[in-house]
């Protein structure tokens, strides 16, 4: 047919041109669905870690517990210690059943590990049940105790509440897939239970649905988990996919844990677990729908000042009081060790003047000698020794005055004595009268004694004392007489 028109004629459509059409738009439609498919994917940040933890968004949405710390450039599940746990479990569940896990992680063994520890690995965790009520208890009364743990106590505690799975139930009720270096080597395993049985490592574990992985070579390894509502898939690097038919509801709750193994002897120090760190954990949801609850984020913390920080080890620490004490001995051998330089300079030159004043005074000394004998030289007799005599004497005389004295004494006490014995006996006024004159001629003699006694003595110190003064002077004018004569 030919369609008119005013100006030229159209030719319509023909049969052959159909199928192009046909073509184009099947091809529209399917872009349009991949299209749909793109914009459904969304990235769940409240589940995800970045490969440098953020500490305010680990503290917000994860529960840390046991060997789990953040650190510069991962987060570390198990620093490389035996007979220890860490678990890391999202608060939050995800409201999606329609996800993929991407996680990144290393595990590299210390030189001085030489054999295998029992019960040493890790697992991830995607649960029906929340994971944080039910390690919570049990970590903060077992994991945390300082005593249980130098005790070696706390795995038999954490056994009678079902947590023997590193460090999570028995009879858990999701899927794990578990990293395991047995005595059977080193595996990755894919397990569901509904809470029915009650697996463990060495009995139920590593599952059948298993590939053989070293993962302790030390280097980078992706695993990804893509969870449908019909099966769940685990693809672990070029490893083929390890796969399980299960029914997945939204509400699961994400997470792992690990144990670094058990010692076969207590006191074997070669035997380290390797260092295990998660570098980075990204959760995406292909479902309609936000796939996770929407959390207020927390306000960004205050930059404290030097002032402000606080140490909260140092302050809470059990050994406190010890440390107290050391900072106090610290703090006194450095006061005595700064008193001790400050002080020597000091000490040096007081003992450079007590030298030179030791040596001025041996001078003086010999200077005083060295005169002594020129007295001596120029007077024709011994001055020092005639000095000492006088001494001498002076001190006699005080001998003699003190016995003369003390004698006096005695014969007043005498005297006192017999005048009581005069009253006592006696018998009439004219025998006391004649005793009174008796006593008093006795008192007169005894006092013209004393007097004569008295002006002796005050003679004898006037003659001693004009002597010394005589010799004084006469010193003191040989002194003049040679310094005139510069003899000194």
């Amino acid at each position: 047919r030919v369609l008119q028109g005013p100006t030229r004629p159209y030719k319509a459509l023909q049969g052959p041109t159909r199928p192009y059409m046909a073509c184009y738009g099947c091809s529209v439609l399917a872009l349009l669905l991949e299209l749909h498919g793109t914009l459904a994917e969304t990235a769940l940040p409240g589940h995800s870690i970045d490969k440098v933890p953020d500490v305010h968004q680990l503290a917000q949405m994860w529960h840390l517990s046991g060997t789990v710390m953040p650190s510069y450039r991962s987060l570390v599940l198990t620093p490389g210690v035996a007979d220890r746990i860490g678990t890391v479990f999202n608060r939050y569940p995800l409201k999606t059943n329609d996800f993929e896990v991407s996680f990144t992680f290393s595990a590299q063994t210390r030189p001085a590990s030489q054999s295998a520890l029992e019960n040493d690995g890790f697992a991830f965790w995607y649960l029906r049940e929340n994971a944080t009520e039910v390690v919570y208890n049990p970590s903060v009364q077992h994991a945390h105790n300082q005593d249980k743990l130098m005790s070696n106590s706390w795995q038999r505690d954490y056994a009678k509440e079902g947590l023997g799975l590193l460090g999570y139930k028995n009879n858990f009720n999701g899927l794990g897939v578990f990293f395991l270096n047995t005595k059977g080597g080193r595996t990755v395993s894919l397990k569901t239970n509904d809470g029915s049985l009650t697996p463990e490592v060495g009995n139920g574990l590593p599952d059948r649905n298993q590939h053989q992985f070293d993962y302790h070579s030390g280097g980078d390894h992706t695993v990804k988990i893509r969870v449908t509502p019909e099966k769940i898939e685990v693809t672990v690097g070029n490893l083929p996919t390890l796969q399980v038919s299960t029914r997945s509801e939204p509400g699961g709750y994400i997470g792992f844990s690990c144990h670094g193994g058990d010692r076969t002897m207590p006191t074997s120090a070669h035997e380290r677990t390797a260092l295990l760190e998660l570098k980075g954990l990204k959760v995406t949801n292909f479902a309609a729908g936000p796939g996770e609850e929407t959390i207020a984020q927390a306000e960004p913390a205050k930059v404290l000042t030097d002032a402000e920080k606080e140490d909260i080890l140092s302050a809470h620490s059990s050994f406190k009081d010890h440390r107290d004490e050391s900072e106090a001995i610290k703090e006194l051998t450095n006061m005595v060790f700064k008193l001790i330089v400050e002080s020597k300079p000091m000490q040096s030159q007081m003992t450079q003047a007590l030298e030179t004043l030791s040596a001025r005074i041996a001078k003086v000394e010999h200077s005083f000698g060295m005169l002594r004998a020129e007295i001596d030289k120029k007077t024709g007799h011994k001055l020092v020794e005639e000095f000492e005599s006088i001494k001498k004497e002076l001190a006699d005389i005080q001998g003699v005055a003190s016995k003369d004295t003390t004698d006096r004494g005695k014969k007043l006490e005498s005297l006192h004595a017999d005048i009581e014995h005069v009253h006592r006996t006696a018998a009439s006024s004219n025998d006391i009268g004649g005793s009174l004159d008796n006593l008093q001629d006795s008192s007169a003699k005894v006092l013209e004694q004393l007097q004569g006694e008295h002006k002796r003595m005050f003679g004898v110190s006037i003659v001693a004392i004009a002597f010394i003064l005589i010799a004084g002077l006469s010193l003191y004018n040989k002194f003049r007489c040679w310094e005139k004569k510069h003899v000194l």
